[in-house]
């Protein structure tokens, strides 16, 4: 038993470097591998909705503002998966090396850890606040025309970001650096303290935003019953079309969110009800599960324009009008000016041979 809370950090510190001075360096070389597709293919999608989302004039709606808030954090939080890979492959290199000090390597790397907890509770709000803005339009639509969109959805970016930097502030009072042997790590150590704000953590991220979600679905497939019991009495034809739009995005949107975030649910419970004097042997468990919660949550950054903007015909079509109309229309441009160019070039100098 670890008694007293410098011996428990001691103890926890020895637990986390055993577990990671034992993973295989093939196992490494597969995660990181895993994250440069997903950072790849999250540059992609995130830049394509933010690009679609700016120059089409049509896409911007409420909805449409939250998507182009959330791939702006989905860009944000994708760039730290390079460092990560780095640190993972080549950890004897450091990228910082730090000549001022123990206090100062803590402080890069806890505010290294606590920017991408920030983004990725941001994009958890945003995600609680899309269903709900969803659910609001389908069952209550006259209370989104009493102010316009822009201020309404100004507003809430301004408090889901506040409320995402609450969130997120208290994981600074968990952290502590490991130094494994051959880099160093930033980690919550699971103080009592620290156990109390990961449980908290945990509801809010997580049990919260899940029930919402589970909440929305219900309310909208009632109402979309309601409505075709509505419509089948006045003799009008039902869009089913209308109700799988719906309803199956917001099914689609809780079960990324359960997929994604699970993992990170888990070991936050598991730190939060585990004693753990008694578990810390099982360091393999623990190396595997803190890289699967890892990659989900860097997951749901290739999900969200997945989900919400590439598979919307509307999405494609107005991604289709601007590569005609912007990318290949300067291209074209650009390559009719060049060959002008090139042969006024060749006209000047035929005629400068002429002279001669």
């Amino acid at each position: 038993m670890w008694n007293g809370t410098e011996e428990f950090i001691e103890g926890w510190n020895e637990f986390v470097k055993t577990a990671f001075i034992e993973e295989p360096y093939s196992s490494k070389v597969m995660f990181s591998v895993s994250l440069l597709v997903v950072f790849i293919i999250s540059l992609v999608g995130n830049v394509l909705t933010c690009v679609v989302i700016y120059y089409d004039k049509t896409m911007h709606t409420a909805t449409n503002y939250y998507l182009f808030d959330l791939a702006v954090s989905d860009l944000l939080v994708t760039f730290p998966i390079l460092i990560i890979v780095y640190q993972v492959l080549i950890p004897e290199i450091p990228i910082v090396e730090y000549k001022t000090g123990v206090m100062t390597c803590k402080f890069i790397l806890c505010i290294q850890f606590t920017f991408v907890s920030l983004l990725w509770n941001h994009g958890i709000l945003v995600m609680t606040a899309l269903s709900i803005e969803r659910y609001i339009a389908i069952c209550y639509p006259m209370m989104l025309q009493q102010t316009p969109v822009w201020r309404r959805i100004g507003k809430i970016i301004l408090a889901i970001w506040l409320i995402a930097i609450a969130e997120t502030l208290p994981l600074l009072w968990t952290l502590d650096v490991v130094d494994t042997g051959k880099n160093l790590k930033c980690f919550s150590v699971p103080t009592r303290t620290a156990r109390i704000i990961m449980a908290t953590l945990a509801v809010a991220t997580f049990i919260l935003p899940l029930s919402i979600m589970i909440f929305v679905c219900t309310m909208i497939a009632f109402k979309v019953n309601d409505n075709q019991k509505h419509y089948m009495k006045d003799t009008f034809v039902y869009n089913n079309a209308f109700k799988r739009k719906n309803v199956n995005k917001l099914i689609a949107l809780t079960v990324s969110f359960v997929v994604c975030w699970l993992p990170t649910f888990t070991l936050r419970m598991l730190l939060f009800f585990t004693d753990i004097p008694k578990v810390v042997h099982f360091h393999g468990w623990f190396t595997t599960g803190h890289k699967v919660a890892m990659f989900n949550s860097w997951f749901t950054t290739v999900l969200n324009p997945l989900l919400f903007s590439l598979i919307s015909i509307k999405f494609r079509k107005a991604l289709k009008i601007l590569w005609d109309k912007k990318i290949k229309k300067r291209y074209f441009q650009t390559k009719k000016s060049m060959t002008a160019e090139n042969q006024e070039k060749k006209s000047t100098s035929c005629y400068l041979v002429v002279q001669t």
